[in-house]
């Protein structure tokens, strides 16, 4: 066991706890690190004693001394990771995002959502492929994703990295920090970050994920959670960790919109009907309605036209300037007899010789020899053997039996060889 210290904060009623949530995170951290719980203020010696300090889930608010005492052990070269959850300060009655503001971070007051089921029946766990941003820490992960097999070899490499992100809320990270995760394009909100990453010029860091959830029992063997916390915190111990120039590149953040909360207001009383209850309502409806508002008359008439003669100008009353349209075709006339249409003509079934389309191979082949066998035994006896008649024979058979097919022709030899070689085989094969 090396000299390294993990200290998980309990002294603000943190959500996520060692011995009740995270048993498998402690297993897995007491085997190479010193873990430890702090249930006192937060002090600098308590600081100072912690490699990495972790806020899991803090349920209570941070005084502005324990803020400052943070500050100073990121900006002497300490290690600090946050753990929040969906709903950010509100649901946790926290106010962390002082601190985090620091660095440009925060985590929203939201929730991230998958609107397709998948795997997963909640719609806040939600699986999120594509959602690794920096494309070292991609390729990292994509290895231990080959060897659970959760994606298909036709997606991109990209795509092929999946976890599952449970009830947790999403970021804004700014400079100086950059995004460690996000959402991706399969879960709302649409390519928003989920984690943010920050380090000092002493080697301080600042590790904020917006899901403590996702590295529960119930989660963290869940796809590539178990890797997703070995990478984060490899990052967080390795001394003078620094990302690629290239590793952003293909980096898309979307704004974060907010849209009304429709629930909220229709439950609200509608002010247009309230408004009506002191009102009487006339018998005659028809005076609801101002009509001078949009009426069209005559009454102003008179003095335009008189308008006329004291500019001295010819008062002509408007014509109709009949419009000349351009017709590329020329008109169209009724037809006064309708089409004739030819029929189409009966189909020549009497060219087909059904007997011979529908009947077996042992059938056709007997019709055959049938066929060839008279005339070829008095042609034998006049004449002796017809190799043409003998060759015809033997290409039919080979067409019956489907030797070759019917755009090829073979001759009687190839056929013959054909069926020599086949019959081979299957003696070879009753043999063994």
């Amino acid at each position: 066991m090396n000299n390294i210290t993990v200290v998980f904060n309990i002294s603000k009623n943190e959500l996520f706890k060692l011995p009740d949530s995270y048993k498998t995170l402690h297993r897995k951290l007491k085997v190479s690190y010193r873990v430890e719980s702090n249930k006192n203020d937060i002090t600098p010696d308590i600081l100072k004693g912690a490699t990495v300090f972790v806020l899991a889930g803090p349920q209570e608010k941070f005084t502005e001394t324990e803020f400052q005492y943070l500050k100073d052990y990121i900006s002497e070269g300490g290690r600090l990771l946050l753990l929040l959850g969906e709903g950010g300060e509100v649901n946790f009655n926290t106010n962390i995002n002082f601190l985090l503001e620091e660095y440009g971070m925060t985590i929203n007051n939201d929730s991230v959502v998958r609107p397709q089921y998948y795997k997963y029946f909640h719609p806040k766990e939600a699986l999120i492929s594509g959602g690794i941003a920096s494309d070292t820490l991609n390729n990292n992960l994509l290895e231990y994703s080959k060897s659970i097999l959760t994606a298909f070899d036709f997606m991109d490499d990209k795509y092929k990295v999946e976890f599952v992100y449970p009830f947790g809320a999403t970021m804004n990270v700014i400079q100086p920090s950059v995004v460690l995760m996000t959402t991706g394009p399969a879960v709302y909100p649409f390519n928003r970050p989920l984690a943010g990453y920050y380090q000092n010029e002493s080697n301080g860091k600042l590790v904020a994920v917006g899901s403590g959830h996702m590295f529960q029992d119930k989660y963290i063997t869940s796809e590539i959670n178990m890797a997703v916390w070995d990478s984060i915190f490899s990052m967080i111990l390795t001394e003078n960790f620094s990302f690629k120039p290239s590793d952003f590149n293909d980096l898309e953040i979307n704004d974060y919109a907010v849209i009304p909360d429709t629930i909220f207001l229709s439950e609200q009383p509608k002010l247009c009907l309230m408004d009506s209850l002191d009102y009487d309502i006339p018998a005659d409806f028809k005076k609801l309605f101002d009509m001078t508002l949009y009426s069209i008359n005559n009454d102003l008439l008179r003095d335009v036209i008189n308008t006329y003669g004291k500019l001295d100008v010819q008062y002509e009353t408007l014509k109709i300037i009949k419009p000349q349209f351009e017709i590329p075709l020329p008109p169209l006339q009724l037809a006064v007899f309708q089409p004739i249409f030819s029929d189409l003509t009966a189909p020549p079934l009497e060219l087909f010789d059904l007997d011979e389309a529908f009947s077996s191979e042992k059938a056709q082949i007997t019709q055959l020899t049938n066929k060839c066998l008279s005339p070829a035994l008095e042609n034998y006896r006049k004449e002796g053997t017809d190799e043409k008649e003998l060759g015809y024979f033997i290409q039919e058979c080979g067409r019956i039996l489907k030797v070759f097919q019917d755009e090829q022709r073979m001759s009687a030899k190839e056929i013959l060889n054909v069926i020599s070689v086949r019959i081979a085989h299957y003696k070879k094969l009753d043999k063994d």
